[in-house]
């Protein structure tokens, strides 16, 4: 398992509010692309600019980078 799939499931195995799977799709994006596994998000992005699904990857993109500083200030990634 890879860095940022640890870190996903870290942040998602715990209770919390539930997020969308567009949202998770974003998380983990972010995270990919911080952990050097993908070479852009704009490529990641599968969801149509202007929907609720793009919002809620962007949103997601968002919490991902949040997770990567807060593990590097940690020294888990």
């Amino acid at each position: 398992m890879s860095t940022a799939e640890i870190l996903f499931e870290q942040a998602f195995n715990v209770p919390r509010d539930p997020r969308s799977d567009a949202y998770k799709a974003g998380v983990l994006d972010a995270l990919r692309y911080c952990a050097g596994e993908i070479e852009s998000l704009k490529s990641a992005m599968l969801y149509e600019m202007g929907t609720a699904e793009a919002d809620a990857w962007f949103a997601g993109v968002i919490e991902g980078k949040l997770i990567w500083r807060d593990a590097q200030l940690e020294g888990a990634a």
